[in-house]
């Protein structure tokens, strides 16, 4: 029976029972919906605002040393019809360096190098006068010439408390939390509006400000992609600053208002410090084209006139490795392209072409591009015609003397060369000498026959096209050296250099002291841009060949060359010059006055009679290379420090231990190859000598690069 639920139920009453039953359940609560995403949304609003403020926190702690020389950071451009500097630009220009220390990108100290460059000379003309003081002279003269040999030492090398550090990229800016490279302050548009009319009407601007990279039009377009809203890639922004830099340069050079050159010069700071972060925040991977070659081949082309060859050398050989990957260097790869569009890419890869040569042999690398591969015709100098930049009329030259520059490494300098028997490299050094002497000539007449056209059109000046043609043959005469190096004196001459190195010397130094005349009356930038390719860009071999000729000699006339070339470095080098340039002004003041101090000591004493040396005979001059200077460690017969250096217990050791004055034993020589199974492959003795002296070359460019001197 069913109870009625009540208590008692009426069927209990009615049994006279005791009724029992469960207690009423509760009705149960109508459930509510539980709206999860607003409680999720309250604890990630929570989590947000305590990220934020940590950030915030955390951006306060970078900013607080540096916030004196840092631009506000609402900071912008505002249109104004007025050039003068901006606060903005303002800051920008008297700032010295707006990043903080440990986000500077620090530029590597021990890098290899290869085998060319300017230390070698510099470490031969050490151990040569070493040599020659100690075995050739008395002990008067000798202990005289102590302390004048202890002030070469330390001009080569670097004292052992030195600790200085050098940013690769020391203007550039840093970067507010949130923030990119597409929010940095810009110049006024109506200014960058003014120099882009002049880089269509004045001559001399329209030459040089974009280094030929491109022409006006395609610039603008990217100008206006960069200044609109929307996305710019880092390719657009290098351009665009790169650009404008020069840009704004060439402007303050071309006017003649003093506050206007301010102005200007304000802008150009702005801009580059703009490239340096650009630079200095670009991705691992980038995309294969041509907007992104050509801001690679920009960023070479600033480094090195900055005097950054080993970060220019990854920027061109980005952009070396870009052009074979779009087949700018074959001509069926591009044969069903448009003609503006292929007309493009043979001029990029060209201009790539000469700077990575050039790089390749100024750092002792391997080039990255085999001239087997190339097919595409090279251009001639009526390519372009006259109305096109001025630096295009020598360029048919260039093209033809990267070729040699890169024939000159593989064939004499790079290590399999280096293997192969002594009268395999003369030989070779003989025909690419008569080659280059061949070009020098070709060169030559291209140069008189252009002159007329160019000053005709007002292009540039006749002192400055003088200057750009001197330029050139002290380059050539540079390289001319360098090949004659490798070719050991005859039987007859009693010279540490054969008469060809020390002919094609001489007659460089007297080239550029003849184009120093031109250069010094131009504007302070060229004459940097020219003490910067010139003497820094080639391995400037002639300055240590004469000098060792000198102390060899004591030829009065040779000393006046090395005087002259030190006289015009000290009268024109200015307190904006590069470091790098400072550097190799004091390491020639010191080889010239270590010169100057010998033959003065040795016309003193030629009254008095010299013992012969120890050795009873004369003085090995080939012999000197060997343990002067440091092999790579991959063909040492000792072991290396963990630095990769070999360790020097003197004081003086130079570049961190490459070679000593005082203790040439303590440095291991070139040994054999070491190949698997039987195969050996020695090295002549004439071919380590010269790898010797070709390695410690190149460490004078990685010093003159740093803070060693």
């Amino acid at each position: 029976v069913r109870c009625d639920r009540r208590h008692p139920c009426s069927h209990c009453v009615k049994t006279d029972a005791v009724c029992n039953y469960p207690a009423k359940q509760r009705p149960k609560e109508r459930r509510q919906r539980v709206f999860i995403s607003e409680l999720y949304e309250r604890k990630i609003d929570l989590i947000a605002k305590k990220l934020e403020d940590f950030g915030q926190v955390l951006g306060q702690m970078e900013s607080r040393p540096q916030t004196s020389t840092r631009p506000s950071p609402n900071s912008t451009w505002t249109p104004s019809s007025s050039l003068k500097p901006s606060p903005e630009t303002q800051s920008a220009a008297e700032k010295v360096s707006p990043q903080a220390g440990k986000s500077k990108i620090v530029t590597p100290k021990v890098e290899y190098e290869g085998e060319t460059s300017l230390l070698a000379q510099a470490a031969f003309a050490n151990k040569f006068l070493h040599e020659v003081v100690s075995n050739r002279h008395s002990t008067d003269i000798t202990g005289e010439m102590v302390s004048v040999l202890g002030t070469l030492g330390r001009a080569l090398g670097r004292q052992k408390d030195q600790n200085d550090t050098e940013y690769l990229y020391p203007n550039a800016r840093t970067l507010e939390p949130g923030s990119s490279v597409r929010d940095l302050p810009m110049p006024p548009v109506e200014v960058v509006f003014v120099c882009l009319r002049m880089a269509k009407e004045h001559p001399r601007v329209k030459a040089f400000w974009n280094h030929d990279a491109m022409t006006l039009a395609p610039f603008t377009e990217f100008f206006l992609k960069v200044y609109s809203p929307g996305d710019a890639t880092h390719a657009d922004l290098i351009i665009v600053y790169a650009g404008l830099y020069w840009l704004f340069m060439e402007c303050m050079n071309a006017t003649q208002d003093a506050g206007t050159k301010l102005n200007y010069q304000a802008q150009a700071f702005t801009c580059r410090d703009n490239l340096e972060t650009a630079l200095s925040s670009l991705p691992f991977h980038l995309p294969s084209t041509i907007e992104t070659t050509c801001a690679m081949f920009l960023a070479a082309l600033y480094c090195l006139e900055n005097c950054q060859p080993s970060a220019a050398w990854n920027f061109i050989a980005t952009a070396s490795h870009m052009t074979q990957t779009l087949g700018c260097h074959s001509i069926a790869a591009i044969a069903h392209e448009a003609p503006q569009n292929k007309y493009g890419k043979i001029k990029i890869f060209w201009l790539i072409y000469v700077v990575e040569k050039g790089l390749s042999l100024r750092l002792g690398r391997s080039s990255t591009i085999r001239d087997n591969d190339v097919t595409v015709p090279r251009p001639q100098a009526d390519t372009y015609g006259f109305p096109e930049p001025t630096l295009m009329c020598l360029f048919p030259e260039c093209t033809r003397l990267a070729t040699l520059q890169g024939m000159v490494y593989d064939q004499i300098y790079s290590p399999a060369s280096l293997c192969q028997p002594q009268e395999v490299r003369v030989s070779r050094a003989r025909q690419l000498a008569g080659q280059l002497d061949e070009l020098m000539a070709m060169a030559t007449y291209q140069a008189s026959t252009l002159t007329s056209h160019y000053l005709q059109n007002h292009s540039i000046s006749k002192p400055l096209f003088e200057a750009m043609a001197r330029t050139d043959k002290v380059n050539q005469l540079a390289l001319s050296c360098l090949i004659y190096r490798a070719v050991p004196p005859e039987a007859g001459e009693k010279t540490v250099f054969g008469k060809d190195c020390i002919r094609t010397a001489r007659q460089a130094l007297e080239e550029h002291k003849r184009c120093m005349y031109v250069v010094a009356g131009l504007e302070e930038r060229f004459l940097e841009s020219y003490l910067n390719w010139t003497l820094l860009s080639s391995p400037f071999i002639p300055f240590v060949v004469m000098f060792c000729h000198v102390v060899e000699t004591c030829n009065q006339g040779d000393l006046d060359l090395l005087s002259d070339l030190v006289a015009t470095l000290r009268s024109t080098t200015a307190e904006t010059f590069s470091p790098a340039i400072k550097k190799e002004l004091r390491l020639f003041s010191a080889l010239y006055d270590v010169a100057c101090s010998y033959m003065k000591l040795k016309t003193d004493s030629s009254s008095q009679p010299q013992p012969q040396p120890a050795s009873g005979g004369p003085v090995d001059h080939w012999s000197l290379t060997a343990g002067s200077v440091q092999p790579p460690p991959a063909l040492l017969q000792e072991a290396a420090t963990p630095s990769g250096m070999a360790s020097l217990p003197t004081e003086t050791a130079a570049m961190g231990g490459g070679f000593s004055i005082n203790d040439p034993q303590t440095v291991p020589e070139w040994g054999p190859f070491t190949l698997p199974g039987d195969l050996t492959m020695e090295v002549d003795e004439q071919g380590s000598q010269l790898g010797n002296w070709l390695y410690v070359n190149n460490q004078m460019i990685r010093a003159l690069e740093n803070n060693y001197f």
